[in-house]
């Protein structure tokens, strides 16, 4: 079993291949030019030719996202999607800067020419954010999502003691706080949840720093344009954040290494992150203490951030929560090391499986267990990290080994169970024969080659009636260490003493038992 990221002839596939290492420096170069190119724009043209550069910036930046898709092959492209209709509704409030800047000379749009588009350009970001990090970090995806709770929390304080008092005395109106405000909450709630996944991001770092130098343009820009007058000459800098940062945007999207923050290398072992419910709790209570904090000194109650902020962050909360759920799901249903399923689940599908069967299901219903020999001395020789290769590997062998729809589970220490439905003789023996010869290949480790293989009984049930799932579970493993005393005793090795009549007995008629004689020691 090789370590994610290395392939069996022991070359990092993960390392930048030297066409990508190009691909990447023309990215850049191509980012700072364009980037020069349009700060002089801004320094020295005009009114419409900066709200023109800044329609100019937005659709280059979904033409590059486009693009890099395609040229890297990026297998979902959803959360781009989203990125790219973000920008285009982005662009659809620039453009209406600009039309302004030609009819008006400089004079500002209707609202609601540029309040919808923008205000769904900044959800569509958060959603797509959203997507990519919790597929980026799979197993700290709750954390994710805390953190840009977090985020959106932490916006309330900076617009409720920056912002805010300063729109008022600039005499803004309810919509145009209604999209400021929106813009930061979902541009620190974005920026939240992408410093949880930089922290263990390496190979899609040069994207992440992209993404990071968009997010603050554009806060930058949002900051500069609310805190003083900022039209006409004075409305270049925050116009040239803006546009930068769409720029920055398309650079992410065409730059190789987007490849690995959308398909990130997913990684087994290491618990799951528990909910830390105090966490959670002190960042929604933060937005309401900052929105009431003004109503407590004898002002009234900022509603906007106690309405908007909410609409934000309970439904990140709910998918926490879901995402808990479906964790502690998975955990009472699934083996850890493995992923396989366990014992209480395959005796859930067993049931619902023999019912079927019962009721005139066609085929027959099969069981296959498979115990491992030589798991002991491998586990004293060499630890338990390499026991727990050698689990890791049969697991992903058997998986491999049985048809679509087979049920395989763990059920502690080497045991594994092998349950489908609508199997008959033949299937039965063929799929016991390839496990048993996927599971005997040796098994690479830290540099030593280790390998194990595996006692298999197989049980066959053909009549039309309900039956215990453990009856069936009992005669397998009867069939199996029968298979293993056979074996020993060809070896002339000891094997332990095994009471098989203390097991769960199975009366003969009650199973049909294959007869395989092979090489691969299915039982006979």
């Amino acid at each position: 079993m090789n370590r994610p990221g290395i392939s069996p002839t022991g070359r990092d596939v993960s390392a930048p291949r030297p066409a990508m290492v190009r691909a990447g420096r023309t990215v850049n170069v191509a980012f700072v030019f364009l980037a020069a190119v349009f700060a002089v724009g801004y320094l020295l043209g005009s009114v419409p030719v900066r709200t023109g550069l800044m329609l100019l910036s937005g659709i280059l930046a979904a033409v590059a996202i486009a693009a890099g898709m395609r040229w890297h092959r990026v297998t979902d492209q959803r959360p781009w999607v989203l990125v790219i209709i973000a920008l285009l509704l982005l662009t659809v409030g620039n453009a209406g800067w600009f039309m302004a800047a030609l009819l008006r000379d400089g004079g500002t749009p209707p609202d609601v020419l540029v309040v919808p588009p923008q205000l769904g350009g900044y959800v569509f970001m958060l959603a797509a954010s959203l997507m990519i990090v919790i597929r980026h970090a799979p197993r700290d995806a709750g954390g994710t999502i805390d953190a840009a709770v977090w985020g959106v929390a932490l916006a309330a304080p900076a617009w409720e003691f920056l912002f805010r008092p300063n729109l008022l005395r600039g005499g803004m109106g309810i919509a145009g706080q209604f999209l400021v405000l929106t813009q930061l909450l979902v541009l620190l709630g974005i920026c939240g949840a992408l410093l949880r996944v930089a922290r263990a991001s390496s190979a899609s770092r040069t994207c992440l720093n992209y993404l990071f130098a968009s997010l603050g343009l554009t806060i930058l820009g949002t900051a500069i344009v609310n805190m003083g007058p900022a039209t006409g000459e004075a409305g270049s800098l925050p116009a040239l954040c803006f546009a930068i940062g769409y720029l920055s945007l398309g650079a992410a999207g065409m730059h190789p290494s987007v490849k690995h923050l959308s398909e990130p290398v997913t990684r087994l072992g290491g618990p799951i992150p528990k909910m830390r419910l105090g966490m959670l709790g002190s960042a929604l209570v933060l937005i309401p203490v900052c929105g009431g904090l003004g109503q407590l000194l004898g002002q009234p109650a900022d509603g906007l951030l106690l309405t908007v902020a909410p609409l934000l962050s309970i439904p990140l909360v709910l998918v926490r929560i879901s995402r808990l759920k479906h964790a502690l799901l998975y955990q009472a249903t699934h083996d850890e090391l493995t992923g396989l399923v366990n014992r209480r689940r395959l005796f859930t599908e067993m049931h619902k499986a023999i019912a079927a069967h019962a009721g005139g299901a066609p085929g027959d219903l099969a069981l296959i267990y498979c115990d491992l020999n030589g798991f002991k001395p491998i586990n004293d020789e060499y630890g338990h990290e390499a026991g727990d290769a050698i689990l890791r590997a049969t697991a992903t062998r058997i998986s491999d080994a049985v048809r679509p729809g087979d049920v395989v589970a763990r059920i502690g220490g080497d045991e594994f169970l092998i349950f489908g439905a609508e199997a008959d003789d033949a299937t039965v023996r063929a799929i016991g024969d390839r496990v048993a010869r996927s599971i005997a290949a040796p098994v690479t480790w830290n540099g030593q080659t280790l390998q194990v293989t595996a006692a298999v009984g197989t049980v066959t049930w053909t009549e039309r009636r309900l039956v215990a799932p453990d009856d069936l579970l009992a005669r397998a493993d009867e069939r199996m260490y029968a298979d293993k005393r056979s074996r020993s005793a060809q070896r002339g090795q000891h094997l332990r003493a095994e009471r098989l009549d203390e097991r769960h007995q199975v009366l003969p008629h009650v199973v049909q038992v294959d007869a395989v004689e092979a090489e691969s020691g299915i039982a006979s």
